[in-house]
């Protein structure tokens, strides 16, 4: 069986545009979870459709290829790797204003883009942190050069700080 990596990140910091680059089968998180039934109604509050992690976890057959999982929960599901794509607070909010969304659901993506939350959640598996501000042709790069090298090191990158990036280092 083929390694299953997760591309992940905060809603509109690059992960489609990186795995559309990949020279890999790629699936949606909502793609997978529509096929398993694991998808609720869409949400009026925030227009999202929430995704039952948990049983989508238990249902998933990944069958034998190497495949990308496209999308800010993938890495929530059973994968090899993890790709967090990340992108700059300033670039993200006019980015998400682009797409419409509410001030509170811009507001609660930044915070999570700022503080690093879904690099949080990956520190038990290879991690590979990239800032989208370096190109789709550096971040398609430096994917496959780690995906080659079978995820080594663990960790390759320094984590992203945008905190020090905003207000400085002491």
């Amino acid at each position: 069986m083929g390694p299953i990596i997760a591309v992940t990140g905060t809603p509109g910091c690059g992960k489609t545009t990186l795995c559309k680059s990949l020279d890999l089968k790629v699936k949606s998180v909502r793609e997978i979870a529509e096929k398993y039934d694991c998808i609720e109604p869409m949400d009026s509050n925030d227009g999202a459709s929430p995704v039952d992690i948990e049983k989508l976890s238990k249902s998933i057959d990944w069958g034998d290829e190497p495949l990308i999982i496209d999308g800010h929960l993938s890495h929530l599901l059973p994968v090899d790797a993890v790709i967090v794509v990340r992108c700059n607070p300033d670039i993200l909010r006019r980015r998400l204003e682009s797409r419409d969304y509410s001030q509170e659901k811009i507001q609660a993506n930044l915070e999570s883009e700022l503080i690093g939350l879904i690099s949080s959640e990956c520190l038990e598996i290879p991690c590979l942190e990239l800032n989208s501000e370096i190109g789709i042709e550096a971040m398609f790069e430096q994917s496959m050069q780690w995906i080659t090298d079978g995820f080594i090191p663990q960790r390759p990158n320094q984590p992203i700080d945008w905190i020090e990036l905003i207000h400085g280092s002491d």
